[in-house]
């Protein structure tokens, strides 16, 4: 049998995998310009997105994460699963504080509308390293209290 920690080892390296081979199709292919979000009011430099202001001239676009809002098009999607509802409001609280940090230093990163079905939360981001990041950081709060699946579209946490 292998240990719990192994197992959540391995889990994690499949995901840190996952997260660099990944690519948005969301993100635009070709030539890069400045633009502004016209949802959100990002900025784009060079292929970067960032929270600058804007020059009152730059052309008006849709950046990648208010076009998979729009859509619905999750990147990742986390399944909160098992007795999660008796800890929702801590848990929502730590997806906050992480949406909160990952936000402000990448604007693509955000966590959509959550789905409560039952005894099933979803979570579902505009990319998959805040889902990562979100998972991480229940993880560490719940430690041993939480079994942890990776897959390339989702990732499942369930109380144990």
């Amino acid at each position: 049998m292998m240990h719990h920690d192994s197992t959540r080892a391995l889990a994690y390296a499949k995901a840190r995998r996952a997260a660099r081979d990944w690519v948005d199709i969301y993100r635009p292919v070709g030539k890069l310009y400045p633009a502004v979000c016209r949802e959100c009011h990002a900025t784009e430099w060079k292929g970067r997105w960032s929270w600058d202001a804007p020059l009152p001239d730059l052309p008006r676009v849709l950046c990648p994460a208010c076009e998979r809002i729009r859509d619905g098009a999750a990147a990742h999607v986390l399944e909160l699963t098992g007795r999660c509802r008796g800890w929702w409001d801590e848990v929502r609280g730590l997806i906050g504080n992480v949406e909160r940090a990952e936000k402000e230093q990448h604007p693509l990163e955000r966590v959509m509308t959550l789905q409560v079905e039952g005894d099933r939360v979803l979570v579902p981001t505009t990319g998959m390293h805040i889902a990562r990041r979100i998972a991480a950081a229940i993880v560490r709060r719940f430690r041993h209290d939480v079994r942890l699946t990776f897959g390339e579209r989702f990732t499942r946490i369930e109380w144990v």
